[in-house]
Formats: C-alpha cells, sequence, structure tokens
C-alpha cells in the first residue's frame, strides 16, 4: 500500500456507540442490508479513521488527519489491519461486498415466498404474545374500517396501540385483501416498492393478490418491484401481518405488500433517482383499484412517529420535558390528519426539517391520500421510552372509515 493509494469507500452502514464493560468508548458497525449478520466492534481510534473512508482519501490523507486529531503516528499495518476486517465483514463498497449483495438478491428472488419464521422461532409463543395483546384493546364503535395506522414497534413496546387498532380492526369484521404499507428503512429505492412475494410466517402461508398489484403496475405504467429484494429485511409489514393472521381465525385474505420511501428528503415524494413514482400518483392508484376491485379492501400504514434520544444523536440526555415536547408536536400532527389536512401534515414536519425524526409520513400520506374525504379517527397515543438506553420512540392507533 503506497501513501498516495485512495482507501476503498465503507457502504451505508450503521454506527453505534457503546460502552464496554471497562468503561472503554466502541463502535458497533451495523449492515442495514445484513450481507453479514454479526456486527463489527471497532476502537475510538478505528472511528475515526473511519470518517476519512469515502473513497476519495489517500493512505496519506487519513494518517495526516489522524496526526491532526491525535498528535499519534497510526502504523500502515494498523490501517491495513481494519480494512480487512471491513472487507471480510463485507461493510466496504468493493467487488466482494457487490457479489454478495447479487446472491443475496438472487436468492430472494429464487425463494418461494419471503420468509420470516426464523425471527420468531415458537410461533406459540408469537401467537400467545399478539392474543395477549388484543384482549388488552378497546374496539372503538367504527364500522366498515377503510384504513388502519397501526405501529411497528416491536410488540413489546408497541403494544398498546397494536391492541386498539387490531381490535377495532378486528371488530369491524373480516377484509378480502390488506394493502400494507410500510417504512422501507434498509432498501435502496427512493420510489414505492412492493414485492409479489406472498408471505410465510410462523403461524402459517399469507398469498399476495398479485392481480391487484398487477392492477397498480397497469394504472402507473411502472414496475413497482424493481427492488423488491428491499422487503427482505423490512419488519414494518411483517408485524402486521402476524396480527391480522390471528384476527383472521383461519379466515383467508390476502395482502399487497409496499415500502413507502421518506418524504422529508430533498424530492418530497417524488423519487431521488427520478425513476419510480410520486407518491402521491401511486396513493391515488391505489385508492382506485381498491374501488375497482372485487371484496373488501383494508390499507394500513405500519407507522412509528418520532425517534429521540442519544440512540438517535440526540446531544443531550433526554428530560421528561423534551418528552412532553415531543408529544405536544406529535400530537399538533395527529390533529392534522384527524382534520384530514395532510398537506399541512407534510409541510410542518418539512418546515421543521422533520426535528423529531418522524420515520413514516411517506405510508401515512399515502394511506389518507388514497382514501379521501373519509374521516380519520386516533385511538390511541403512546410513548415507548427506554430511559437506560436513552431510546424514545412514539406511535399512535387510527381509523379511517
Amino acid at each position: 500500500m503506497h501513501a498516495d493509494d485512495k482507501l476503498p469507500a465503507l457502504r451505508n452502514i450503521e454506527i453505534l456507540p457503546f460502552r464496554r464493560p471497562d468503561g472503554e468508548i466502541y463502535f458497533a458497525l451495523q449492515d442495514p442490508a445484513e450481507l453479514k449478520a454479526q456486527p463489527l466492534a471497532v476502537s475510538a481510534a478505528a472511528y475515526l479513521l473511519l470518517a476519512h473512508l469515502d473513497g476519495e482519501h489517500t493512505l496519506a490523507d487519513v494518517q495526516a488527519a489522524f496526526r491532526r486529531h491525535t498528535n499519534m503516528e497510526v502504523p500502515v499495518e494498523e490501517i491495513q489491519k481494519l480494512l480487512a476486517a471491513l472487507d471480510d465483514a463485507l461493510l466496504l463498497a468493493n467487488e466482494r461486498a457487490a457479489q454478495a449483495d447479487a446472491a443475496r438478491q438472487a436468492a430472494y428472488r429464487a425463494a418461494p415466498a419471503r420468509d420470516n419464521r426464523e425471527r420468531y422461532p415458537d410461533a406459540a409463543n408469537l401467537r400467545a404474545e399478539l392474543e395477549r395483546i388484543l384482549a388488552s384493546g378497546a374496539a372503538a364503535p367504527v364500522a366498515g374500517v377503510r384504513g388502519l395506522i397501526a405501529p411497528h414497534l416491536d410488540y413489546a413496546r408497541g403494544g398498546p396501540c397494536y391492541a386498539d387498532a387490531y381490535a377495532t380492526l378486528a371488530a369491524s369484521g373480516s377484509a378480502d385483501r390488506y394493502v400494507i404499507l410500510g417504512t422501507n428503512y434498509f432498501g435502496r429505492a427512493t420510489s414505492v416498492v412492493a414485492t409479489g412475494k406472498d408471505f410465510l410466517t410462523p403461524l402459517g402461508l399469507v398469498p399476495t393478490d398479485r392481480n391487484f398489484l398487477a392492477g397498480l403496475e397497469s394504472r402507473l405504467n411502472h414496475s413497482l418491484a424493481n427492488e423488491e429484494t428491499d422487503h427482505l429485511r423490512e419488519h414494518s409489514i411483517e408485524l402486521q401481518v402476524h396480527f391480522l393472521q390471528v384476527i383472521a381465525d383461519g379466515r383467508p385474505f390476502e395482502i399487497v405488500p409496499a415500502l413507502c420511501p421518506d418524504i422529508c428528503g430533498p424530492t418530497g415524494t417524488r423519487p431521488q433517482s427520478g425513476n419510480g413514482v410520486e407518491l402521491r400518483d401511486f396513493a391515488a392508484a391505489l385508492g382506485a383499484v381498491s374501488a375497482e376491485s372485487e371484496g373488501r379492501t383494508v390499507i394500513i400504514a405500519g407507522a412509528d412517529l418520532s425517534h429521540v434520544g442519544q440512540r438517535f444523536q440526540d446531544p443531550d440526555p433526554t428530560t421528561p420535558q423534551r418528552l412532553a415536547e415531543v408529544a405536544r408536536s406529535d400530537q399538533r400532527l395527529l390533529k392534522l390528519l384527524e382534520e384530514r389536512n395532510e398537506d399541512a401534515f407534510v409541510s410542518r414536519l418539512i418546515a421543521t426539517s422533520n426535528a423529531t425524526r418522524v420515520c413514516s409520513a411517506g405510508c401515512i400520506l399515502a394511506l389518507l391520500v388514497a382514501l379521501p374525504g373519509r374521516p380519520c379517527r386516533i385511538l390511541k397515543y403512546h410513548q415507548a421510552s427506554n430511559a437506560p438506553a436513552e431510546t424514545h420512540v412514539t406511535c399512535a392507533a387510527a381509523v379511517v372509515a
């Protein structure tokens, strides 16, 4: 390795600080795509080097930056050792990682169904947990539910809102299909991305309504499944499917799974690459195809709200006053949903640069645009707080009838 050699770039990864038992601060490098499931932990010194792995800095640049920040020299051998560890973990943007990603995508497309059973190895325990949550819920007297907002938090933290949302949906009667709009946390698409795969869960196989999906694509003149491997790791849809299986109690139903993009970025509801569909166009098509299709269709948004705390890069520890401020901000947004002023909902998020990191504005907006003019009722608001972990996530339950 020569001083003027450019060092490879890191892939798009998450870097999370943690404290070891000896008190030292380390950083966990997690790959959202999970080309390798095991995260890699690095020291604070190595973290400083990572900041310069952008494909443009040379070995000499990295050594000079380390010298400026620490007044110490970093041997070439240590940099080589770090690069080897990153390469072994498939965290570098190189041919080895690209081949692993291509193999992963090919395996998904060849699989007979999207299978999430390994995440929930005990079906009996999963069913029992969901039944306990449902039993704690209060079903609102809403007839003919057409749309539902439920969390995509894990069941333990999101339970209060899952309970009321799905108790209300169950009381409103069964549907023939559920269009489930999730949040694309881990994928590469910046447009709506659907999948034609059936969902295989610990509770059984749920078929996808491919005719409904084809109708959407025909109306939009665009394939929604070009990046369907974005669904491989995304949890916000499968968490809804489990509840639907429990409340269906053996009655057949189909799903239409689609992930929605973040709309708080520089291009708003348009895909950043220009290759895709505008989110409102998708939502309008969704509403039209739902109205034309036989049987009852319910649209579900698997949506969380704010994410605050040092786990999400807030600089200071979270105080009760801060959580109260977040609650007021969330409630203002939810009031706009009840008023059916989704334009103001989006405008408020953009005007504040989405200060509390509302993660699911895209799927909430798509649900409301697909069901214009129908009343939206907020059933519950909940803050799931973990003070020791500095992780605070909020959510709501809502119905559109």
